[in-house]
């Protein structure tokens, strides 16, 4: 294992990436989904979570339509604004916005973020982020994905 560091010219300790947001995911009677469509970083397992919601919102697509072209383009309508930002999100830390929150205000690490960061305010970030990423509890409990 030694020899394959020692080989590599270049190491990075985060090599994740995502990519920018695509302004299309359907061309004609082919279409994209999860990664393929809207890779963006690991945070809150939001890759699954959110291929989950475009694999339930283009099977009620397909099921409105006898056009798979029509049913393409209302999947795509339908899931792209949210992705994106979702995309977007997860490049200033998502969820993991609590913990920054916390780390800036703390003046000593062995503080208690208690003292620092309200269970209010943590729960009003998390709050947010669950909505824009389309699994709080009043988007889940609607009829029909996304």
């Amino acid at each position: 294992m030694v020899d394959l560091f020692d080989a590599t010219e270049h190491v990075y300790e985060f090599p994740m990436v995502d990519r920018n947001p695509l302004q299309r995911w359907s061309f004609g009677r082919v279409t994209l989904l999860g990664d393929a469509a809207h890779a963006m970083y690991p945070i809150g397992a939001n890759g699954a979570s959110q291929a989950i919601i475009d694999a339930s919102a283009l099977a009620e697509a397909i099921a409105e339509t006898d056009s798979a072209e029509d049913a393409l383009s209302s999947y795509q309508s339908k899931r792209l604004g949210p992705t994106t930002r979702v995309v977007l999100a997860n490049r200033q830390r998502g969820p993991e916005k609590i913990l920054e929150v916390a780390k800036r205000r703390l003046p000593t690490p062995d503080a208690e973020p208690r003292d620092f960061i309200t269970e209010e305010e943590a729960l009003s970030i998390s709050r947010r982020y669950q909505e824009l990423a389309g699994f709080d509890k009043d988007s889940l409990n609607r009829e029909g994905p996304g």
